[in-house]
């Protein structure tokens, strides 16, 4: 609920502050008192444009706040700079024009002459009708934006799947080929080493052989060998070792060389009988390592790296094809939400054509209540041309204000207090959620009984919520909870707007002035017996808000 309002230096306010109450708070005043600033400077909480022209002459600021009680919203604030560098505050915080909208638009609304067009728009009179939705209906429209956000989901997935299908057929024929080649080759880890070794022994295979037999020859051959030397010098030494210990040292030394070059020699002779010098084994080797640094040549720089590749291909080749079958799956998913939006979204369009006849039913005599004797209100529902989450339908309130004239929508046929009257007539058959609703023109040309209808049914409205209503009849007036008076008065030079709470007499004078222009004593009894008579029907007034979710007339 709103509590306070101040305004610095707004259009020909100086400085006020307005504390409100809950219920019923009127506004009156001479005509051009300023009256609807207050409505302005809601609309301008609300996310109204921004004009220079609506800071005070001289001033180089203007300042828009106000505090809540009873909700998450603590203080919403806006400031006008005349060097066009605007501040917009939530609660103390910096915040954008539309995050303040969003905002203040949960706790305010405003029905002036401008701001009742756009609430009559196409969206908000779904939101209006959808009011009078039945529990299962409401639940069946939460079903149908759990699906329609589904299909959306489902259907961008699809769509990106399917814009991707030709490179992903690119790209898989390219992973099956390099798969294919590596297969082919089949490296083993380790093996370019080996053949390298090999190739290099292939090559050099007739030196290699004539060095091995050289090699056997000085070490075991049949003439002397380094063998038979190192045999009898080891006999020459063992003969006289146990003389000489240092002989005896030597002798083991040398025992063990005879020992290790008989080794030797046979190791040499072994290797020479095995080893071949294979003209076609070289080709072979070659060929291999050519195949293997054409693998690393594309996959990486050793066969490490090549079967690292390897891998990585086979998985990415395996997530491609499972993106097909994916396709198949999602379209088939989208064709049965699709069946299922059509089928809640047929229901929804039942429920609200039973809704629309409920709607019309009880705004109807309450525009004749106010002041619209030949009106005549309908609510239009047509296929949208494009489904939303929200349902299949265009729900458009049609208005006649004169008997013979073709029925409009009431956005296009209505007048701002016409406008303003048959926004109060929904929200007294509808309820609302806000917790504070201002109306600006809603009394525009009526009177007499009407005006009292007017009054009545805008204190109805209030014993649910707290309700702002700026007026310059006196029978509306008379069911304030709170009255204000709006005047203007000269300080030092300069004409500004003054507001204050009137109480007792101050009230009674109010309303007599409203009723004859004047003060006498007929006017102020009447006055006085306005008040009375507005005191006891507003006692006698039923609430007016019905549990969201139930129809009635």
């Amino acid at each position: 609920m709103l509590q306070t309002l101040e305004l610095r230096n707004f259009a020909i306010v100086d400085e006020l502050a307005l504390d409100l109450s809950p219920g019923l708070n009127v506004l009156t005043g001479e005509t051009g008192a300023g009256k609807s600033i207050v409505v302005d400077a809601l609309e301008l909480l609300s996310g109204g444009r921004a004009d220079a022209n609506l800071i005070r002459a001289g001033a180089e600021a203007a300042l828009v706040q106000a505090t809540f009680i009873g909700s998450p919203l603590t203080s919403a604030s806006r400031r006008l700079s005349a060097s066009g560098r605007h501040a917009v505050r939530l609660d103390g915080e910096l915040v954008t024009v539309a995050e303040l909208a969003e905002a203040v638009g949960e706790q305010v609304r405003v029905f002036g002459q401008h701001s009742a067009q756009q609430l009559l728009s196409p969206a908000a009179q779904r939101e209006q009708l959808d009011r009078l939705l039945a529990p299962d209906e409401l639940a069946a429209l939460a079903s149908h934006r759990a699906a329609f956000n589904a299909l959306q989901g489902t259907t961008s997935t699809l769509t990106r799947l399917q814009d991707a299908q030709r490179e992903r057929s690119r790209r898989l024929d390219t992973l099956a080929f390099e798969l294919k080649e590596i297969a082919a080759t089949n490296p083993q880890l380790g093996e370019d080493e080996r053949l390298t070794a090999e190739l290099a022994s292939l090559q050099h295979a007739e030196r290699i052989t004539q060095a091995g037999a050289g090699a056997f020859a000085a070490l075991a051959g049949e003439d002397g060998n380094a063998v038979s030397y190192a045999a009898a010098a080891l006999r020459e030494l063992e003969t006289v070792a146990r003389y000489s210990p240092a002989l005896a040292a030597l002798a083991r030394d040398l025992r063990e060389l005879v020992s290790g070059l008989g080794a030797v020699g046979g190791e040499v002779e072994a290797f020479l009988s095995d080893f071949e010098a294979d003209p076609q084994r070289l080709d072979d080797v070659q060929a291999r390592l050519a195949a293997l640094e054409n693998l690393k040549r594309k996959y990486g720089h050793d066969l490490e790296a090549v079967d690292t590749y390897r891998k990585a291909a086979a998985a990415e080749a395996e997530e491609l094809q499972g993106a097909d079958q994916e396709i198949v799956r999602l379209e088939a998913q989208a064709a049965a939400l699709a069946v299922e939006l059509a089928t809640l979204g047929a229901n929804l369009t039942t429920a609200r054509i039973g809704a629309g006849a409920a709607l019309a039913a009880g705004v109807l005599p309450l525009l004749k209540q106010l002041g619209l004797p030949n009106a005549r209100f309908e609510v239009a529902i047509t296929p949208a041309t494009k489904r939303s989450r929200n349902g299949q339908d265009e729900i458009a309130f049609m208005f006649g204000a004169n008997t013979g004239e073709p029925l409009k929508r009431a956005s296009d046929a209505a007048s701002g207090g016409e406008l303003s009257r048959i926004m109060l007539a929904l929200h007294l058959v509808t309820g609302s959620d806000l917790p504070t609703v201002a109306f600006d023109e809603v009394d525009a040309g009526v009177g007499g009984v009407t005006a009292d209808h007017v009054g009545s049914l805008l204190a109805r409205l209030a014993r649910e919520r707290q309700v702002l209503v700026v007026t310059h009849l006196a029978q509306v007036a008379a069911f304030a909870d709170a009255h204000y008076k709006v005047e203007k008065v000269e300080v030092d030079g300069r004409t500004v707007t003054r507001l204050h709470r009137l109480e007792g007499d101050e009230r009674t004078s109010e309303l007599a002035r409203l009723l004859s222009g004047t003060l006498t004593d007929a006017s102020l009894r009447h006055a006085s017996e306005l008040l009375e008579r507005a005191q006891a029907a507003a006692e006698r007034a039923p609430t007016v808000a019905p549990q969201r979710g139930t129809r009635h007339t």
